[in-house]
């Protein structure tokens, strides 16, 4: 995945041709002092709650609907300039439940209706006699189970009901102050499927019916006593896909079907001892996606069912990209970032090389203007991501306008054409009283037209030039990155 830039920026003009998405548009200035900073998304009906700091009240709880008016703090819960640690959402019954605290050793469970009103403690873990610390929980039927710690077994499974008086240690599953330490609590059908260490076996996959004498062992990947520290449990299609270690495979995919003879590797995607450093996991049109590295150096972003023959790259598109994140599935879109040249973009795939495209902002940005990005979330019909389009504005929450709503991966497409063009150029698709505006690539606008007439463009020196169609109302249906060539 070594190229040139000039070969770069070519690919770029050639095949990239139209970003059909909706342009990136600023939902809110939630910071006016600088970046907001908006981060770990959770998505519950059709709102987004996020965390982001407004330069006043420190790191708190957001909510937005996708609009500016429904963007809002939902509630400040530790006043002032310091942030409350809110992390760990998860939902019973039609409740929001999170955990907040500086560190294990202080949190709190706390519950929303989305209102500051009914943003409220739920329960203080320090008044549990003899609990130290409580971190990542999950819910498995109307109880919330969670990794505690205690002085004399050290951090073992937990559950609680919501009360101080209803909140106990499952099973001490490594008898002693050493402790099993419990992590990646993830629901698989009737089961919690987690990752705890035991002597002689090492740190392997375990499951729980709720039950102490329905928590066992699931499956010891790396059998003896190494450990295949099994991570980044995801569900997807009815099976919990994961990574896990052996002495002979390294890091690889695995699934469970929350059987034991049901839980394999999937593939070697590395052949050999070393790793393919898979990781990244979304969920997209009920398979696996994430990216890893067949061969070091390379990398790509992966499909799986949980089969051998199903586990396999995307298609690579002409203008090629590089270190995928953030993966999110929209609107039967992949979504993610990476790199194309040297800038890290929004990109998008229908799971073909020709359905892969980068989507610029209309405009000047900053080198990087996804540089520290690290989530993507679609909620009630809406792409949320974070990004620094913007210089002045900084890294605040942005999603696609959808003023004409997101395209399908089969919807048919408007453009202009030919692309490349000598400077004469035609439009296809488009709705009637369209306008085509011109841009240079640094944002400066040079011309418009209405879309139903030829734009003559000979006049304008060689080069890449972006063109933004919009409807009758102004609505932004088509951004396309054009090159002149004479």
């Amino acid at each position: 995945m070594t190229k040139t830039y000039t070969a770069l920026l070519l690919g770029a003009l050639l095949t990239s041709g139209a970003s059909h998405a909706q342009t990136p548009v600023l939902i809110k200035d939630i910071n006016p002092t600088g970046s907001s900073n908006p981060g770990t998304y959770t998505c519950f009906g059709d709102v987004l709650y996020f965390l982001a700091s407004d330069g006043i009240h420190g790191n708190e709880l957001w909510k937005s609907d996708g609009t500016e008016g429904g963007t809002m703090m939902v509630k400040d819960i530790v006043e002032g300039a310091d942030g409350s640690g809110v992390r760990y959402f998860f939902e019973i019954d039609g409740t929001i439940y999170f955990a907040r605290g500086a560190d294990p050793s202080s949190l709190e469970l706390w519950k929303t209706d989305g209102t500051g009103v009914g943003t409220q403690q739920a329960i203080d873990f320090t008044q549990v006699d003899g609990l130290l610390s409580a971190q990542a929980f999950a819910k498995l039927g109307d109880r919330i189970f969670f990794a505690g710690r205690t002085a004399e077994e050290g951090k073992e499974l937990w559950y609680t009901n919501g009360t101080v008086a209803g909140t106990q240690m499952l099973m001490d599953i490594r008898p002693g102050s050493t402790g099993s330490f419990p992590e990646g609590l993830v629901q698989l059908q009737d089961q919690l499927i987690f990752t705890a260490s035991t002597e002689g076996v090492g740190s392997e996959l375990w499951a729980t019916d709720g039950t102490p004498e329905g928590t066992y062992l699931l499956k010891d990947c790396y059998e003896g006593v190494g450990s295949s520290s099994p991570m980044y449990p995801t569900v997807a299609g009815g099976k919990l896909f994961f990574r896990a270690a052996t002495g002979a495979q390294g890091d690889e995919l695995w699934v469970t079907d929350g059987t034991t003879e049901g839980t394999l590797l999937v593939r070697d995607i590395q052949p050999g001892p070393n790793t393919s450093f898979l990781g990244l996991f979304a969920v997209h049109n009920d398979l696996i996606h994430f990216r890893a590295y067949p061969s070091p150096g390379v990398n790509y972003i992966y499909e799986s069912d949980g089969t051998f023959e199903g586990t396999q790259p995307l298609p690579q598109p002409a203008y090629d990209y590089n270190l995928a994140e953030s993966l999110c599935s929209h609107n039967g879109w992949l979504y993610f970032t990476a790199f194309g040249d040297f800038n890290r973009q929004l990109w998008r795939t229908d799971g073909t090389a020709e359905g892969t495209e980068e989507i610029l902002y209309p405009g000047t940005t900053p080198l990087q203007p996804l540089s520290t990005s690290y989530g993507i979330s679609s909620c009630g019909g809406t792409l949320f991501f974070e990004a620094n389009y913007i210089e002045e504005i900084g890294y605040e929450l942005f999603v696609m306008d959808a003023s004409n709503g997101m395209d399908a991966p089969d919807a048919i497409r408007g453009g202009l054409y030919p692309d490349p063009t000598s400077g004469r150029l035609q439009s296809s698709g488009l709705l009637t009283g369209s306008i085509i505006s011109l841009y240079t690539t640094d944002g400066r606008l040079l011309l418009t037209n209405p879309a139903a007439t030829i734009l003559d463009v000979s006049a304008l020196p060689d080069g890449p030039y972006l063109a933004r169609v919009t409807d009758a109302k102004g609505g932004v249906v088509l951004s396309q990155l054009l090159l002149l060539q004479h």
